[in-house]
């Protein structure tokens, strides 16, 4: 179960990536959706999740310590999810949308290379 979470996750990482280099509008509009007590809770427990499915698929993957210290990372940063608010996340998503298309499409370039190793990592 914990390499189906993972794999998931991964393929939606890689996916977001794709669909903001093919077409940044989608995208923000997408996440969009993610501005809501719901949406904050919903992103609380994907991250949770996949932090947690993480730690327990390291050990045999092709990159265990890469793999869990982002575990670690997933799991903190689901924990402080709820504590930032939903106002201030709808402030983190709009700088992040305000950024030039240059640096937006250095990071969803970097999600889709993310994405990919991550599955590349835990598929054997």
């Amino acid at each position: 179960m914990a390499v189906l979470i993972v794999s998931v996750v991964s393929i939606f990482v890689a996916g977001m990536g794709v669909l903001g280099l093919v077409s940044p509008a989608r995208m923000v509009s997408f996440v969009s959706l993610w501005e809501s007590k719901t949406g904050l809770w919903v992103a609380f427990i994907v991250r949770l999740a996949f932090g947690i499915s993480l730690w327990l698929v390291a050990p045999t993957s092709r990159a265990p310590v890469f793999l869990q210290v982002l575990a670690v990372v997933s799991v903190v940063s689901a924990l402080v999810l709820p504590l930032i608010g939903v106002s201030r996340f709808k402030s983190i998503l709009s700088w992040w949308f305000s950024r030039s298309p240059g640096f937006m499409g250095v990071w969803l370039a970097v999600a889709v290379v993310f994405g990919v190793f991550i599955l590349w990592s835990v598929v054997a």
